[in-house]
């Protein structure tokens, strides 16, 4: 085989990986930003996965090198349970909870006030 291909091993209904969350929530999560940096509200991204720790955070910047505007926490409290956390910059968390689709709209509702007063 050759050294610069590589293959992936896709798991037909395998739609939840090792950190817990799903693809989709992650699209959701990404389309966030992406909608954002549309209207160049927020311009950098990264994504961090801590596996040993069972920690994943989606952080959202205005530009590289500026604090964090926004950062979303996916963290491993039990064998089959997850938290979900919001961050916002100077506010520090803002939501909490055991359901992705309650932290999810509290990040989307602060993320579009972010973009109507950066216009």
């Amino acid at each position: 085989m050759d050294d610069k291909i590589v293959s992936l091993v896709s798991l037909p209904g395998k739609d939840t990986h090792h950190s817990g969350f799903t693809t989709a929530q992650f699209k959701k999560i990404d389309g966030l930003f992406l909608q954002a940096a549309s209207v160049k509200a927020l311009n950098y991204r990264t994504v961090d996965c801590d596996f040993e720790t069972g920690r994943a955070t989606y952080t959202y910047f205005k530009s590289e090198g500026q604090s964090p505007a926004f950062s979303f926490v996916i963290q491993r409290v039990g064998p089959r349970t997850l938290m979900y956390e919001v961050y916002k910059q100077g506010k520090g968390k803002i939501a909490k909870s055991g359901m992705f689709d309650i932290a999810f709209e509290r990040l989307q509702a602060e993320i579009q006030k972010f973009i109507e007063t950066s216009a």
